[in-house]
């Protein structure tokens, strides 16, 4: 790779210098300006020379006689050059320094496209079971994985790959909605749910190869109620466990504070997943080299900012995966809009897609349990902590108007954290000069309000930036990065979050955790009088055996937020998956993913 970017650096520059439109034409040039021109010794631009020459990029007349420069000539494209080498880094898992490459000045700009068009062929299926080779599907992925721990797990696209890896004590299962046996083959409680009893399979593999026991279990469990803070995602899911042990090698004992019948989802929740107690001692976790293990469908191989590879895990304790590997390849920030669009429609096989797909793919839709929102930090001084003020909020969002203006033609006004069969009374959200009455009435003359959101959000709060400005509130747009916003510290020096949840299948424990997730804004921006509420509400809901009472009384806690406006709704949205009809055994989960593990390839459909 060095020989060729010194190639390129060597050839765009004695062109600039020259200013030669021509590249089949000798060049005047010593080997002393070369030297200077790649930063190196004489010595080594002589060797550079040989090399060049070797490979038939140059030809190379020496100069005769003392102050006679020499001629070279530059017989190779540099755009053939970077292509190849842009080539070999993608095959080789590096995306990013593959984009790099043709970010050097003087460059044919028509060397992206033709790069990615070949990347869109890159991706997708390879292999064929006559050839013995593995199967893979390769996907692009355009956001950052921040991590693979499941004990750190907060946004979806980490959840969503975390349970391609890892199991839990019990699988909610959506489809009947109801809890079935994980690594727990059978679990049962005490009278007033305050000791809980799981069985745990026997033979079950870690991807390391150990048998996992009940040491793994409490090992795990203990690790969610006790690492981190107060603040960590999901130290809530524990915190009223009193004591776990072992009571045998394939049975784990929970004693809990008080009655809970809602324990069973929470380590149901992919954030209680077992691992071995061996690999995530705090030691080894803290080495930035360790591969995720568990116990999932798939074994991570590949765990890097350029993106994550999963492999079959061929020791899997239910039905082993269909495909051999998953590849994940990071599509870096560099590529546009534009181009982010071309390489979608042209990977062929399997992509998240907003341009029309070629007529005999599949189409699937699903409404994402979940919404975007405005978020109030009732724990800061300022406008906001006025309900007129939240209130004359809310009657300028004209979400109708959102919707069409910035083309989410798959989004529909919310009202509630989650989408409903029924219809919902929206409110008139498009009333600007009462708007104005509020700001009038609570006494606001102009301070400014500062607003974050993450790249995901940009747009709604672009939109919610310009209705404020037609009342007449200033605002202070600041763009977080998702790890950013996951920081508490940093979210209190706002007086707006622009976010959104996304729940997962387990809808009554998703909703609970809306409110008690230690760094989601829904909690940092509570005041102590409503997490108090939260809290207590929430603990009288565990207690409460009658599953559709539990779920009705958690449904209704939304009015402890709507009562206020300390939180106004703003869209649920669908997400769409446009894919080859050769992929075969695709289904959307609420995240807006699919199970890897179910996918398999079908060669003989006619495309």
């Amino acid at each position: 790779m060095q020989l060729v970017l010194q190639y390129v650096q060597l050839k765009t520059t004695l062109m600039r210098v020259h200013n030669f439109q021509q590249t089949d034409m000798d060049v005047p040039v010593s080997v002393e300006e070369i030297a200077g021109y790649l930063y190196c010794t004489e010595r080594n631009v002589k060797i550079l020379i040989r090399k060049m020459i070797e490979m038939a990029w140059i030809s190379w007349t020496p100069g005769r006689g003392r102050g006679n420069r020499s001629m070279i000539r530059f017989l190779a494209s540099v755009e053939d050059l970077l292509f190849t080498e842009a080539k070999l880094h993608v095959e080789q898992g590096n995306l990013n320094s593959a984009m790099s490459l043709f970010q050097i000045e003087g460059l044919d700009p028509g060397v992206m496209d033709r790069f990615l068009a070949w990347l869109g062929s890159y991706f997708g299926y390879r292999g064929t079971l006559e050839s013995g080779d593995p199967e893979t599907l390769r996907l692009p992925m355009q956001m950052r994985v921040l991590t693979l721990d499941p004990v750190d797990v907060l946004f979806s696209g980490d959840l969503h790959l975390v349970k391609q890896a890892f199991d839990t004590l019990l699988y909610f299962d959506p489809a009947c909605g109801s809890l079935e046996p994980g690594l727990a083959h059978d679990w049962e409680c005490n009278e007033n749910a305050t000791i809980w009893t799981f069985y745990l399979r026997k033979r079950v593999r870690f991807h390391h190869g150990r048998e996992m026991t009940s040491a793994d279990a409490v090992f795990s469990l203990n690790r969610v109620r006790t690492l981190g803070t107060e603040d960590s995602p999901n130290r809530w899911l524990l915190e009223s466990v009193r004591d776990i042990r072992a009571v045998d090698r394939l049975t784990v004992r929970v004693e809990l504070n008080a009655p809970n019948y809602m324990f069973p989802h929470y380590v149901s929740s992919y954030q209680a997943a077992i691992v071995p107690a061996d690999v995530y001692s705090a030691q080894k976790v803290s080495d930035p080299g360790m591969l995720p293990v568990g116990t999932g469908p798939f074994r991570i191989t590949r765990y890097d900012e350029g993106g994550v590879t999963f492999e079959a895990f061929e020791d899997y304790y239910r039905e082993s995966a269909h495909l051999d590997r998953i590849e994940l390849l990071c599509v870096p920030e560099m590529v546009s809009e534009r181009r982010w669009q071309q390489l979608n429609f042209q990977m062929g096989k399997l992509s998240h897609s907003k341009q029309p797909a070629p007529a005999h793919w599949c189409k699937k839709e699903i409404m994402m349990l979940g919404s975007s929102m405005l978020v109030f930090n009732l724990r800061k001084e300022g406008p906001q902590q006025d309900i007129h003020f939240r209130q004359s909020l809310q009657l300028v969002l004209n979400r109708s108007g959102m919707i069409k203006e910035l083309g989410l033609y798959n989004a529909i006004p919310a009202a509630d954290f989650l989408p409903t069969d029924s219809p919902v009374e929206l409110p008139d959200d498009d009333q600007p000069e009462r708007a104005r009455e509020l700001l009038s009435q609570c006494g606001y003359e102009g301070q400014p309000i500062t607003m974050i959101f993450t790249p995901k959000n940009r747009a709604l709060a672009e939109w919610v930036h310009a209705r404020c400005l037609e009342i007449g509130i200033q605002v202070a747009l600041q763009e977080y990065s998702f790890e950013e916003m996951s920081k508490v510290h940093r979210m209190q020096c706002a007086d707006i979050i622009v976010g959104g949840v996304v729940a997962d299948d387990d809808e009554a424990r998703c909703l609970i955790e809306m409110y008690k997730i230690g760094n989601l804004a829904l909690r940092v921006y509570a005041t102590d009088e409503q997490r108090r509420t939260f809290d207590e509400t929430i603990a009288s809901i565990e207690a409460e055996p009658d599953s559709q009472v539990r779920l009705q009384r958690i449904h209704s806690m939304q009015g402890l937020l709507s009562q206020n406006q300390s939180v106004l709704f703003l869209l649920h949205t669908t997400q769409q998956l446009v894919y080859s009809p050769h992929l075969q055994g695709i289904s959307f989960n609420t995240l807006g993913w699919f199970d890897f593990k179910s996918i398999w390839f079908c060669p003989e459909i006619v495309d």
